[in-house]
């Protein structure tokens, strides 16, 4: 399936799937060297966090399915 982007989201680029199951949402996150950095967090439809990853191309593919 496609992800398609939301138009009007604030600061953070976000996508939805077509059916609505998973939406991946950029964010800015401290990692373990106390520096931000920026990643991909994938929720699903009922807002639980399952799966945080670095590139966005990467959490397409695997979400896609």
């Amino acid at each position: 399936m496609k992800f398609n982007k939301v138009k009007n989201s604030f600061m953070f680029s976000k996508f939805v799937r077509e059916d609505g199951k998973y939406t991946i949402t950029s964010t800015c996150r401290r990692n373990e060297n106390g520096t931000l950095k920026d990643v991909f967090v994938v929720t699903d439809a009922n807002n639980n966090e399952i799966d945080v990853l670095p590139k966005l191309k990467d959490a397409k593919t695997k979400y896609s399915d």
